[in-house]
């Protein structure tokens, strides 16, 4: 659960993005049990419907929907409610999308991946992660986005998780770092697979 401005909070479901594409869910499938802001229930004991669908509006989403999967950009139909007693307005979106970000955690988590453990060029981490082809002169070698998530992880804005890193540490070992708490939220399951593949797993449940 992440607040975002004004009166509008996100509360992730646990229907990933893939799902989530092929079929919208409905109302009552991924309406809050209670409300993040005010801790109302949504169905209390003796008492009308507390939390009301409220439409659905569109949200992009950047990235691969899997690890080895071609980069895309999508647009999510997230559904909406609002609280009655508090009138917080609630988006309830899938798992891996992050507040005030277009790319999915899972696209940001390969993204630290490559630059950070297998040590890519980030012309060649662009290539892998951005659905955009057509970049300008200056910026076909390089991926300023990569940076900015990792002053973000820096200053604990992005994958509140990771350990905060020693000043003297390069942009390179802060993703790796960030890389590797996300790689160890991955399922059990996952624990023989390659790094890329836990690391995407972890950073759709990562917050």
């Amino acid at each position: 659960m992440k607040k975002g401005r004004s009166n509008r909070t996100i509360v992730h479901s646990a229907i990933d993005v893939k799902t989530w594409l092929s079929r919208v869910p409905s109302v009552d499938e991924v309406r809050p049990g209670q409300c993040p802001r005010c801790a109302a229930a949504s169905r209390p004991v003796g008492q009308g419907l507390q939390i009301w669908g409220h439409g659905l509006r569109d949200r992009q989403s950047r990235g691969p929907l899997e690890p080895l999967g071609d980069p895309v950009e999508v647009t999510l139909r997230v559904r909406r409610y609002v609280c009655r007693p508090c009138g917080a307005v609630i988006a309830v979106v899938p798992l891996g999308v992050v507040a005030g970000r277009l790319f999915a955690a899972m696209a940001i988590g390969l993204a630290l991946t490559l630059f950070g453990v297998e040590r890519l060029p980030l012309g060649k981490v662009r290539q892998r992660v951005s659905p955009w082809r057509r970049v300008g002169a200056t910026a076909h070698g390089s991926w300023l986005a990569v940076r900015r998530w990792v002053r973000a992880i820096r200053g604990g804005r992005l994958f509140a998780g990771v350990r905060l890193s020693p000043e003297r540490f390069t942009a390179r070992q802060v993703a790796e770092r960030a890389a590797m708490t996300l790689a160890a939220l991955a399922p059990p399951a996952l624990a023989g697979e390659v790094v890329t593949e836990r690391v995407f797993a972890g950073a759709a449940r990562a917050r």
